[in-house]
C-alpha cells in the first residue's frame, strides 16, 4: 500500500503531525509513506521511520512555482497511492492531487479552534485514537547524543546536573519588516525578564544545595541577543552557539530537564524528544497548538491571564514563570 502525506510548514508545523504518522504506520504497517513537504519539513522528517519511505519538496519561493506544482502533481499521478492524508486547509492543496485516484483524507478549515491541530490531524487517521496512544514524537539518534553531550561537557555540564534550556528567539525575530512588527509583543520575552527568572532560578538552586545549570542553546547569529541576556542575568545563565545540527540540537534539548520557551518551534520538538516545558502564549490560543504531550510535563502561561495583557508576553511577569518553573525543579 501507498500512502501520501501532505504537510507544507516550519519545524513546529512539521512536529505536530507526527503523532498522526505515528498512527499512520501503526494502523498501515505495511504501507509506504510518502510525505510531501517543505525544507523544515524533509530536515524534521529525516530518517523518522523505515516506512517513511520518500520526501518530496514543495517549495513555496521557488521561481515558476506552478512548474513544480505541475511535475508533482504529474508524480501523484504516476504513483499508485490508495490515500492521500492532507494536513493543509488550503484548497490550493487539493488541486496538487486532483486526477488522482487515492482515497482522500483532507483536513477541514476551523477558525478558533479549541481542538489542538495534532489532536485533529490524529482524528483524521482514526477517530478513535488518543494523545494518550500517539503523542508527539521524534527519534533521537545516538551519535547526535554523543555530539551533544561533549557540546555540554565543554559549557562544564556534567551527566549529574539538573539543565534547563531557555529559549528567548524565534523565527522572524531578525526580520526587520513585514509581520515581524505586530507579532514581536507576542513572541519575544523581554530581556528583562529573562534575565530576573535566570537569577531566581540560579538562587533557587543555590538554596536548595542542588546542582542547577541554565543554558541557551542559540544558532550563531543569535550570539548577541544570548550575550545580553547573560548582561542581565549577572551571568546566571551560558550560551553555546555550535554550528547548526538539527540532530544535535534535538539531543541537546532531550537532555534537558526543563525548556523555558515562548511559543515557537523548539518548544514542540521539546515537547517530541519527551522534555518539560514551561511555555508562554499570547494571543494564540493554546488549545489549539501548545504541544501535544502528557499534561504533565508542561505548564502554559498566557499573557491574557495576567494584568495588562496588552502588552503581550511582557504581561508575563519573571516570578509568575519562575513558580510555575518550580513544579519541575528539584527540591
Amino acid at each position: 500500500m501507498n500512502i501520501l502525506v501532505v504537510r507544507i510548514g516550519r519545524a513546529g508545523d512539521m512536529v505536530m503531525i507526527t503523532s498522526a504518522l505515528n498512527a499512520l504506520i501503526e494502523k498501515y504497517e505495511n504501507a509506504e509513506i510518502t510525505i510531501l513537504t517543505s525544507p523544515d519539513g524533509r530536515r524534521v522528517l529525516k530518517d523518522f521511520h523505515p516506512q517513511v519511505k520518500n520526501i518530496w519538496l514543495l517549495e513555496r519561493k521557488k521561481l515558476f512555482p506552478f512548474i513544480q506544482r505541475r511535475q508533482i502533481n504529474r508524480n501523484i499521478q504516476q504513483t499508485d497511492f490508495q490515500h492521500i492524508f492532507c494536513f493543509e486547509t488550503k484548497a490550493s492543496f487539493t488541486k496538487l492531487f486532483s486526477g488522482s485516484k487515492a482515497q482522500q483524507h483532507i483536513l477541514q478549515d476551523i477558525k478558533n479552534s479549541d481542538v489542538n491541530f495534532a489532536a485533529r490531524c490524529l482524528h483524521l487517521v482514526d477517530p478513535t485514537f488518543t494523545k494518550k496512544q500517539f503523542p508527539v514524537y521524534l527519534p533521537v539518534q545516538k551519535d547526535a547524543k554523543q555530539r551533544a553531550k561533549q557540546i555540554l561537557q565543554d559549557a562544564g555540564i556534567t551527566e549529574d546536573t539538573f539543565l534547563i534550556g531557555i529559549h528567548p528567539s524565534y523565527s522572524g525575530l531578525g526580520k526587520k519588516f513585514g509581520r515581524n512588527k505586530k507579532s514581536l509583543p507576542h513572541r519575544n520575552w523581554p530581556i528583562s525578564h529573562w534575565g530576573m527568572l535566570c537569577k531566581k532560578i540560579k538562587d533557587y538552586g543555590l538554596e536548595k544545595g542542588q546542582k542547577i545549570q541554565l543554558i541557551m542553546d542559540l544558532m550563531p547569529e543569535e550570539k548577541e541577543l544570548g550575550l545580553a541576556i547573560i548582561e542581565a542575568s549577572g551571568n546566571s545563565v551560558s550560551l553555546i552557539t555550535p554550528p547548526p545540527d538539527f540532530e544535535r540540537y534535538k539531543a541537546t534539548l532531550a537532555r534537558m530537564n526543563l525548556l523555558i520557551v515562548p511559543n515557537t518551534g523548539p518548544m514542540h520538538i521539546a515537547a517530541a524528544v519527551g522534555t518539560n516545558i514551561v511555555s508562554l502564549f499570547s494571543i494564540h490560543n493554546p488549545k489549539d497548538c501548545a504541544p501535544f504531550t502528557n499534561e504533565k510535563k508542561l505548564v502554559v502561561l498566557r499573557a491574557e491571564e495576567q494584568q495588562n495583557p496588552e502588552q503581550g508576553l511582557a504581561a508575563i511577569s519573571a516570578e509568575t514563570v519562575f513558580q510555575a518553573s518550580k513544579a519541575f525543579l528539584p527540591h
